[in-house]
């Protein structure tokens, strides 16, 4: 897992930035082992870019029918300013697939229906895009043979 690691951030640097933030770093014991990444903003990307690492370690259990779907996938947003509930959902979000034997992938939303947030908060779902704002050549990553596609994450709030 480790080279894998490796490649994943080779990859964020590449097209993110440098790694100039702390890592919020997964602490339980889960099928994947999920971290989160803050990429500061600069004068060509003008927001905060939270990215997880982790989600692609393990293959998701996509049925057949779904063939040309990647079964490799990272999560990521853009913020003004994170927020510590980002970071939260963000690792929940990229767990569901091995917690509940399921799959994410574009164009899927995942209504809140579980308490992803410290606080009460007006989320009632969230909805996954390709990485529009990103160059064309950011997605898919490849690793040991796979597509590794980016989810960009969307809240959805009353």
């Amino acid at each position: 897992m480790d080279s894998l690691l490796k490649q994943r951030e080779a990859h964020y640097t590449h097209y993110l930035g440098q790694m100039d933030n702390q890592v919020f770093h997964s602490t339980d014991v889960k099928p994947v082992h999920v971290d989160v990444y803050t990429f500061n903003p600069n004068p060509a990307r003008p927001y905060f870019t939270l990215i997880t690492g982790g989600m692609s370690d393990l293959r998701q259990n996509i049925p057949i029918k779904y063939n040309n779907l990647s079964h490799r996938a990272e999560i990521m947003t853009y913020a003004r300013e994170p927020k510590g509930w980002m970071y939260n959902v963000l690792k929940g979000l990229a767990e569901m697939p091995w917690d509940d034997n399921t799959f994410l992938h574009w164009y899927h939303s995942v209504p809140n229906g579980k308490p992803m947030t410290a606080t009460p908060s007006e989320l009632t779902a969230f909805f996954f895009v390709p990485p529009f704002l990103e160059s064309t050549d950011f997605n898919p990553m490849m690793i040991e043979g796979d597509k590794v596609d980016f989810l960009v994450m969307a809240p959805i709030a009353n």
